[in-house]
């Protein structure tokens, strides 16, 4: 798997990225959606405004447990390679 991910490790990244920015824009989105829902008064608008926030809450969630989850990969594989460095010395 390590081989892999060192042969394609730029377009990982820019997917990477690319998923961020899109959770990020969803976010922004998100707070304007919530802006609008004070101001509303039909409640077919109101319920799909609700769907629409809920479902670009749910993406920005799934970013967030995606970036987490990498940051302790990185972690993981960094102690790994300290520990091993500390082993053969």
């Amino acid at each position: 798997m390590i081989d892999h991910l060192k042969k394609y490790w730029l377009v990982l990244l820019i997917a990477l990225i690319g998923i961020n920015y899109a959770g990020f824009y969803l976010l922004w989105e998100s707070v304007g959606i919530s802006d609008a829902l004070e101001h509303v008064k039909s409640e077919q608008v109101i319920r799909k405004l609700k769907q629409k926030d809920f479902l670009y809450t749910l993406f920005v969630d799934a970013v967030l447990i995606l970036d987490f989850s990498l940051i302790l990969l990185l972690l993981f594989v960094a102690g790994r390679k300290i520990v091993q460095l500390i082993i053969k010395k």
